[in-house]
């Protein structure tokens, strides 16, 4: 989900990336991230939260590329991972034709600058609106041409690459190339298989959540083939999808939502709050054992004093309850909120 952040959002810390100098030196070793039970463990088996914000714009098409001061300001606010989406789409520009240079070009310079600052990246393979077809990001556009560019097209081109295993190769494979090149990168702490992986029953009724099961285990066997050594990041779907092909090295990466698009927030609407995480915990966490992470989280209620308590009592309930985080989302430029750090332990 995409948004910018406005002056009258929340209350923001006052520094920006811009202030802080360039730095040369030498990458710390970080040794690879993993899973033990419902916790992320560090290569010496203490444990991680991971706490950090999006960097968006790699997933369109970049007109810049990021800024080695932005890892920098991160790393000095405190957080230690930033989940950085891609897409499909600059992947493999062409059928069977994949962009290493996308990689060595610009997410490898990224991977490199959070090193130094000691902040973990996660790799999102992000869409929204499925194709700049239709209006947004991810899916490339010979994968969805076939189809009227409209929201019928959409829920057209989505729901055939559910039922169509060979164009969800396609994205395995690159999926495949990206794990060979970051194999041995102890900074990636992991591959988020795919943003927010909606199903459209509309188009063909019998289509449920195994479809994204059997793509998830699909996927997971074939980078594990060539990496071993990365966290496997799992999204779940508008439709049930809990069944997992392993409880190896995976997290469930849900996005937290709830109430962000009301006009104002009250505080008896916590309770809502509580009682939406908590059915998640107890669904991904309790009974699939496995860590929960959530992957997005913003607030848009455009009433200030509202959006700044919706973020406090949010970023509350993920600390106490140890979950890790990413808002949604830095830009590099724009300020990040204060309420970030409120309720933090």
């Amino acid at each position: 989900m995409r948004s910018t952040i406005t002056a009258l959002l929340i209350i923001l810390v006052t520094a920006t990336p811009a202030l802080i100098p360039m730095v040369v030196a030498t990458p710390t070793g970080q040794g690879f991230l993993s899973t033990r039970g419902t916790s992320i463990v560090d290569s010496t088996g203490q444990v991680v939260q991971l706490r950090g914000v999006n960097y968006p714009g790699y997933e369109d098409t970049p007109s810049s590329l990021h800024l080695q001061g932005a890892y920098l300001f991160l790393a000095r606010l405190g957080f230690n991972v930033v989940r950085l989406p891609i897409s499909w789409a600059n992947m493999e520009p062409q059928p069977g034709v994949f962009n290493a240079e996308f990689l060595t070009w610009r997410v490898d310079q990224d991977v490199l600058w959070a090193s130094i600052a000691n902040v973990r990246i996660i790799l999102d393979m992000h869409q929204y609106g499925w194709a700049e077809w239709f209006g947004g990001v991810g899916a490339p556009d010979w994968s969805v041409q076939q189809y009227p560019a409209n929201q019928v097209g959409l829920r057209e081109a989505v729901t055939n690459f559910w039922t169509d295993t060979k164009l969800q190769d396609h994205l395995i494979s690159v999926w495949v190339k990206i794990a060979q090149h970051y194999a041995n990168q102890t900074s990636i702490a992991g591959y988020d298989i795919l943003n927010e992986p909606w199903i459209y029953t509309s188009i063909a009724p019998g289509l449920n959540g195994t479809a994204i099961d059997s793509f998830y285990a699909r996927a997971v066997r074939a980078i594990r083939a060539v990496d071993t050594n990365h966290i496997i990041f799992l999204e779940p779907g508008n439709l049930d999808t809990f069944k997992l092909p392993t409880t190896t090295d995976i997290v469930w990466s849900p996005h937290f939502y709830q109430l962000a698009f009301a006009n104002k927030y009250y505080q008896e609407n916590y309770t809502v709050l509580q009682a939406d995480f908590q059915a998640e915990y107890q669904k991904f966490m309790l009974e699939m054992g496995v860590p929960m992470w959530i992957g997005e989280f913003a607030s848009y209620i455009p009433d200030p004093a509202s959006s700044i308590k919706w973020t406090q009592d949010v970023v509350t309930l993920f600390n106490k309850n140890n979950v890790g985080w990413a808002w949604w989302a830095y830009t590099g430029t724009n300020q990040v909120p204060s309420s970030l750090f409120l309720g933090s332990n």
